[in-house]
């Protein structure tokens, strides 16, 4: 395996194809288009694979960083759970016309911790106003691996996962 290669990981065929971004002997750093940046041991199956369509057009933009660009990444994409009331907003069910069995989230991409971003929207610095309003919480669980990226990827990543999570039942505000 070398930086490069396009690989799938044999336990979790969920996260799809991965871009490797550095190989070493003892562990290899892939970044996965559904699972994110991921460390994976040498002992772990990592299968060749090929991309195609919009998933070539996508690796093809991590070719295009450097491994330190992936390194020195301090990017984050996250998520916080927005409060059902949001509903009452026109704006927010035309974004989402199929309702939501899920919570209602907000989405964004961020240069600080998810953490900082959050309090600066709750207290009104740089703040969306949905987030302003109707942030309950931060759902990184929503959002593993997708932090410590280059900036090019974080912002390519977020409206993917925003539309991949409408997809999942979740209600999204996305910028």
């Amino acid at each position: 395996m070398a930086p490069g290669d396009i690989v799938r990981h044999a336990e979790y065929p969920q996260w799809g194809c991965g871009y490797v971004i550095r190989a070493q002997k003892t562990s290899s750093d892939v970044f996965f288009r559904w699972g994110g940046k991921r460390r994976i041991d040498a002992g772990e199956p990592l299968e060749p694979s090929r991309a195609s369509g919009v998933e070539a057009e996508f690796f093809s933009l991590c070719a295009g960083l450097s491994a330190r660009s992936w390194s020195r990444g301090h990017h984050s994409v996250y998520a916080i759970e927005l409060d059902r009331a949001i509903w009452k907003n026109r704006a927010f069910r035309e974004r989402n016309p199929g309702g939501a069995s899920g919570d209602c989230l907000y989405i964004g991409v961020t240069g600080l911790t998810p953490v900082e971003r959050f309090e600066r929207h709750r207290v009104g610095t740089q703040s969306g106003r949905f987030v302003r309003t109707y942030g309950l919480r931060l759902r990184l669980d929503l959002v593993e691996g997708f932090s410590r990226l280059p900036y090019r990827i974080a912002a390519c990543m977020e409206p993917k996962l925003a539309a991949w999570l409408r997809a999942q039942g979740f209600a999204v505000w996305q910028n």
